[in-house]
């Protein structure tokens, strides 16, 4: 039997325990406001933080642009994450395996999109976007020969920028 003074002690030490779990033991599902714990608006420091990484921001002299840079996380392999002013603007899915809060994945037909977006969904040649209602966030998937071939989400701006930061 546990003494109730030790018990809240369990129950804090299990809390501790839980709140450090990797990156990798989250549910990666890609959504309009973000994926996994990461949510777009984070600061660069607090993704590093949840993620428990050591990522580098990438040298202003080898940026495309001077405010934006994107960078792979090696907790999550598999998303690439781009920054505009430190803040965590776009997530893109570079691999198979991480799927949309609507169950879709690289390599989906676009008929299972349409049916699992239904009217949110905006077609235009090679995309497909969804925005919320007040075109806050995006999730777009990019097609060629009726499948899905890219998908990213984020902030409104950097979803229509298919290039990334370039």
């Amino acid at each position: 039997m546990v003494k109730p003074g030790r018990c809240y002690l369990v129950i804090g030490a299990l809390a501790v325990a839980l709140s450090a779990l990797p990156a990798a033991a989250v549910e990666w599902t890609l959504r309009l406001d973000g994926a996994g714990p990461l949510k777009i608006g984070m600061r660069f420091d607090t993704v590093n933080k949840i993620l428990g990484e050591h990522m580098q921001r990438v040298p202003q002299g080898e940026r495309l642009r001077a405010n934006c840079f994107q960078i792979e996380p090696s907790a999550q392999p598999g998303l690439l994450l781009m920054f505009v002013d430190d803040r965590l603007q776009r997530i893109d899915v570079m691999e198979e395996g991480i799927v949309s809060d609507r169950g879709i994945a690289l390599g989906d037909p676009v008929d299972k999109v349409r049916r699992s977006y239904g009217e949110a969904l905006r077609a235009e040649p090679e995309h497909l976007t969804v925005r919320t209602g007040g075109d806050q966030y995006a999730i777009r998937f990019g097609t060629s020969d009726s499948k899905v071939d890219t998908m990213y989400a984020g902030a409104w701006k950097q979803v229509q920028q298919p290039e990334g930061c370039q």
